[in-house]
């Protein structure tokens, strides 16, 4: 939940809002049937236009993931690019299996942790900055059956898929507070309605 927390002077300081922010087909799925991306990077996208990623991501302090997530992106686009750990925030990445060795340059926690003390955990090193739940329907899901899910930003892209991974695969009420248009992408942000 977003609002304000105790500080140390017992003044009550902002707490950033734990957004859901992501990309999916017109019929609502985050990757395809085999768990791919492919098909999003087929379209175009500014990221300084309508909830564009630099402004997005200059406002976060802290992000969580799944390990489905986070072990596509290091054994896909990070390996396929040589690249490296793309995240200046700390990242806590849910898991149930043995942690993998470190990536340089990355401050990744893997947790077992219930989704109110991940929060409070991400929320202790991010202040007031926002939390990211990045890619994965299931770990949205799982912040949004906790009561923690405040915002879900979403951008739309012209593709049916026909099958994949949901967006959220759970119910929820949202309330569209912001809608535009980023290149091939139609944007919306949403409130979660509690």
């Amino acid at each position: 939940m977003s609002g304000a927390r105790p500080s140390g002077d017992g003044t009550l300081a902002p707490m950033g809002r734990v957004i859901y922010y992501t990309a999916v087909s017109l019929d609502g799925f985050v990757t395809d049937a085999n768990g791919s991306l492919d098909w999003l990077f087929r379209h175009e996208s500014d990221p300084d236009g309508a909830l564009g990623w630099n402004a997005f991501d200059a406002r976060i302090g802290a992000l969580v993931m799944g390990r489905t997530t986070y072990d596509w992106l290091v054994d896909g686009p990070l390996a396929d690019l040589g690249a490296s750990w793309p995240h200046r925030q700390p990242c806590w990445v849910l898991t149930t299996r043995p942690a993998p060795a470190p990536l340089p340059g990355a401050d990744v926690r893997f947790t077992q942790a219930q989704a109110a003390q991940v929060v409070q955990d991400m929320r202790a090193v991010a202040g007031a900055r926002d939390l990211w739940c990045v890619g994965g329907g299931r770990t949205a899901a799982w912040l949004h059956a906790a009561g923690l899910l405040d915002e879900v930003w979403v951008s739309i892209a012209p593709e049916i898929l026909g099958a994949g991974t949901p967006l959220l695969g759970a119910a929820a009420a949202l309330e569209l507070v912001e809608v535009g248009r980023n290149q091939d992408f139609v944007t919306g942000r949403y409130l979660v309605r509690r």
